[in-house]
Parts: C-alpha cells; structure tokens; sequence
C-alpha cells in the first residue's frame, strides 16, 4: 500500500473525515488531529512500514509521508 493511501485510511479511522475529503496538504489542524491522534497516527504508521521515526515533526500528511519515504 502507499504511504499516502495508509494516511487517508488511518486519519479517516481516528476522525472519521471522508478519505475524498483529505489530501496531501491537509495539516494535522485542519483534520482535527489533538496530540493523541497524532502520537496514534505515527505509531500505525511505524507500524505499517516497519520505520522508526523519532520525534517526527510535520504539520501535512505529506510531510509526514516524505518522513516515512526516506526512513
């Protein structure tokens, strides 16, 4: 699975935003992301893609998915 497609379906889970609705560009402000979900949504995918990222700073799924592309 791609990165960007796990993201939709993840931030989808923890918010329930329609996937349709979420893009590359949407920040985690914009999805009503708090700190947990965050936390929630790094940990899925670590484990989805067998990463790590320590203390992974990002405020756009895209962000995020270029953390996971070059861990």
């Amino acid at each position: 699975m791609d990165i960007y497609a796990f993201l939709r379906r993840a931030v989808h889970d923890l918010v329930g935003i329609p996937e349709e609705e979420i893009t590359p560009e949407s920040t985690t402000e914009e999805l009503k992301l708090d700190s947990f979900d965050v936390e929630e949504l790094v940990l899925d995918v670590e484990n989805e893609f067998d990463v790590f990222l320590p203390e992974p700073k990002f405020t756009t799924l895209s962000e995020l998915a270029d953390l996971v592309a070059a861990a």
